[in-house]
């Protein structure tokens, strides 16, 4: 009912009295209404959020699929028989017999694309350090990053420089990605299988350098009677490395001390060694 059809009966208070009435219900109407807009409002938000979340699970779905079918169809390597033939069959990409593809072992291996995953990098080899404990630290490395035989063999080869580098020229294709076979190469070249009676007469003529200190001096006796005596068990190399640093220690006092102590391994020769220079020292 609007304010013009109200008929002014009686005094002016219950005239203003009906106004205010009819004002406060149709502002309460009002009210009403735009509650009414604002939760159809948010039901509205509500359902176009859903659906686009719907619309991206759908997708995602659909990507996540299509990824396991390409991974699930992938050819996979298998060290020492070639390929899966299973996966074969399942990608259509090779109908060989079993005998063909390991025959084509080298060539089918460099095609493949390992995943090389590398925590720490191998340091470079030149040729000029000792093979072996570059190998062995190789070894550590190849352990902590999971490296399989063709990941080792491509990490080995990138970390080859100066004279170690040329020697990859001299090898075939399939050979510098068989890690066994490069192994081998330097070995051959840079080993110390071949260069024994070198080291072993560098060996005998080892003396104490000038400001070097006997621990120095033990480790250097230590790996040279190791790459003069390749293949010797640790109980004989030991006993070896022993008597050459006793005759190294260019002191005489300190070399008859040591010789007259007796010492049962060159661990043993180094610490008396370090003493007895102390207390030469002192007096």
């Amino acid at each position: 009912m609007s304010l013009r059809s109200v008929p002014i009966q009686g005094n002016r208070d219950e005239v203003d009295e009906t106004l205010s009435n009819e004002v406060i219900a149709s502002s309460s109407e009002k009210n009403l209404t735009a509650e009414r807009m604002v939760s159809d409002a948010k039901v509205e938000m509500k359902f176009m959020v859903d659906k686009c979340f719907s619309d991206f699970s759908e997708r995602m779905d659909s990507m996540l699929a299509k990824f396991d079918h390409h991974i699930t169809n992938k050819i996979t390597p298998i060290l020492g028989r070639g390929y899966d033939s299973s996966s074969i069959s399942a990608s259509g990409e090779a109908k060989q017999s079993k005998q063909d593809l390991n025959n084509s072992h080298f060539t089918e291996n460099i095609r493949a694309k390992p995943d090389i995953k590398c925590k720490i990098k191998p340091q470079l080899y030149d040729g000029s350090d000792d093979l072996e404990e570059y190998l062995t630290q190789f070894y550590l490395l190849a352990e902590l990053n999971d490296w399989d035989l063709r990941s080792k063999a491509l990490l080995l080869a990138s970390s080859l420089t100066g004279s170690a580098r040329a020697l990859l020229n001299e090898m075939t294709e399939g050979e510098r990605h068989d890690f066994e076979c490069l192994v081998t190469m330097l070995k051959s070249r840079f080993g110390s299988i071949n260069r024994s009676e070198v080291f072993r007469a560098e060996l005998q003529t080892r003396v104490r350098l000038r400001n070097e200190s006997l621990p120095e001096l033990a480790q250097a006796i230590k790996k040279l009677t190791r790459r003069a005596y390749p293949g010797t068990s640790p109980i004989v190399s030991d006993t070896l490395a022993l008597d050459y640093f006793i005759d190294a220690i260019t002191e005489t006092d300190i070399r008859l001390r040591l010789r007259e102590v007796g010492p049962k391994t060159i661990y043993e020769a180094e610490n008396i060694a370090v003493r007895l220079e102390a207390l030469r020292l002192d007096i």
